[in-house]
């Protein structure tokens, strides 16, 4: 984005992608920048079942609604990677390593396909498989 729109875009962009995710986490959970376009989110207590369904909710806050900025056109259509790994709790695993999963995971996404999500241990996920299922609302 910067470098085909310019910095002003690529800010206005970088907002609203912060915001997108911080909206579809917990309060508790944290969306951090981690340089250039590249963020992490910490997701604690959360089991790989649900990381893989939080990942792919995150993948589709961002695709599905073209991002508000001052293009000629008004908006731009994103699209985002994710890489993942989980650390168990009976694990010992040190931040770098973590990190490590992570980026490699997102290296794998970035590099097969894009707008994708991969989690070490596990892959490339299959949205279809991932989709929460609907909320039930109860009537009386």
């Amino acid at each position: 984005v910067n470098d085909t729109h310019g910095h002003a875009v690529g800010d206005e962009v970088l907002k609203e992608f912060a915001e997108r995710l911080q909206d579809k986490l917990r309060g508790f959970d944290m969306v951090a920048r981690m340089g250039g376009e590249e963020f992490v989110a910490l997701l604690p207590d959360v089991k790989r079942t649900m990381a893989h369904i939080v990942a792919e909710r995150l993948r589709v806050a961002i695709d599905e609604v073209p991002f508000k900025c001052s293009v000629p056109e008004g908006e731009l259509h994103i699209t985002t990677s994710i890489g993942g790994t989980v650390v168990e709790k009976s694990t010992k695993a040190d931040a770098k390593t973590v990190m490590k999963e992570a980026d490699d995971a997102l290296y794998e996404a970035k590099h097969n396909g894009r707008n994708v999500c991969y989690f070490h241990e596990t892959g490339r996920l299959n949205p279809e498989d991932h989709k929460p299922e609907p909320r039930q609302f109860m009537t009386e």
